[in-house]
């Protein structure tokens, strides 16, 4: 049987060049994963909105982080998952996404 043709089996996703619209949450909203890294709606291309909001994926999110909560991540000040699995928490930020924030 070939791999995704008819079996329960889920493969990861696979990056793609261009990232792929966020329609469910906001594009200010930090995402955590559940290596503890943070990362930006749309700001990577190796997860998509789909990965995170997947029952049992085990991210969570914060939709209206205070101002500022983004830069000041790190090992001292932590971010703590509003939402998805709560009290995810994140000590570091996706190089990707900061690099795309500017």
């Amino acid at each position: 049987m070939i791999i995704g043709q008819g079996c329960a089996c889920r493969t990861p996703a696979t990056p793609s060049a261009e990232p792929t619209p966020w329609t469910r949450l906001p594009g200010t909203a930090i995402l955590i994963s559940p290596g503890r890294i943070a990362h930006t709606p749309g700001g990577c291309t190796h997860m998509t909105e789909s990965d995170v909001l997947r029952p049992g994926s085990h991210w969570g999110w914060i939709t209206d982080p205070p101002p500022g909560l983004w830069t000041r991540i790190s090992d001292t000040h932590p971010a703590t998952a509003t939402g998805g699995r709560l009290g995810t928490t994140a000590d570091r930020r996706c190089r990707h996404c900061a690099e795309s924030l500017g």
